[in-house]
């Protein structure tokens, strides 16, 4: 069973607000769009948009939010959703099935669901792994499936989002450093883990918060942001993180279990 725990950051709660003024942004995925949470959250909340649901954990497929996915998108009613997935199938729902073929039928449905309850989505391109090969456009299969979905649906776009965290399309641990980062010798920040996998520069222990500022997790978050906002994924970003106003997150991992990915 999927077992989810949502903590409210505040007594208001999100749903219940209509304006037109400030969309419902809302983001699905694992332990990447997990620890570039608050990232993203902050670069909503600063274009005003003031209503921010995160639903991520570390290890989960899409097929395990496919379920949650159909109550919020009925309930909470997002307007601008993204779907932030990078490759896991360790979890049940994922058990005997081809990868591609799998994620390609599940985000399909996560699209439907979404965009048949008004919603616009962003597939968001995952920067690959250290043993993840790419194509010569520096995509990976799964970034080509979400250009496939995006283009035989209306309301869905990508965003190309994993650029901000690599060389051309390929893993690096290092990148220049930009506006509102400390620069790092030679000017380099650290962007990737040293599991070759996540953002923290340090290696830690299975959905644990960085304790150091995490470069690759603050580009990450602001690029599915200025994404969901349609707005160019350039540089900066705030590296804080604090949490804000009509936000919903959640902690929880499929049967109750900590994984990563």
């Amino acid at each position: 069973m999927f077992v989810v725990a949502v903590v409210l950051v505040t007594g208001a709660v999100a749903v219940n607000r209509t304006s037109h003024d400030h969309p419902r942004v809302a983001m699905w995925g694992d332990s990447l769009a997990w620890e570039a949470g608050a990232s993203f959250s902050r670069t909503v909340r600063a274009d005003g948009h003031s209503q921010v649901l995160v639903r991520t954990w570390g290890g989960t497929a899409a097929c395990d939010w496919l379920t949650d996915i159909h109550d919020q998108a009925r309930r909470w009613r997002p307007t601008v959703a993204a779907l932030a997935f990078s490759g896991n199938q360790g979890t049940a729902c994922m058990q005997g099935r081809d990868l591609v073929t799998a994620y390609r039928e599940d985000v399909t449905r996560a699209v439907e669901l979404l965009t048949g309850r008004g919603a616009e989505v962003v597939l968001v391109d995952a920067p690959p792994r250290r043993d993840q090969p790419v194509d010569a456009a520096g995509l990976t299969p799964l970034d080509r499936v979400w250009r496939q979905i995006a283009a035989t649906h209306q309301h869905t776009r990508v965003a190309p989002a994993g650029r901000a965290i690599t060389a051309g399309g390929r893993f690096t641990t290092t990148l220049p450093c930009i506006a509102g980062e400390t620069c790092g010798p030679g000017g380099m920040v650290t962007v990737r883990s040293p599991d070759g996998t996540h953002f923290c520069p340090l290696v830690q222990p299975p959905m644990t918060a960085c304790p150091v500022p995490s470069p690759g997790a603050v580009r990450y978050g602001t690029a599915i942001a200025r994404a969901t906002l349609d707005r160019p994924a350039g540089t900066g970003g705030s590296g804080s993180s604090g949490t804000g106003d009509d936000e919903q997150r959640v902690a929880g991992a499929p049967g109750g279990h900590p994984s990563r990915s």
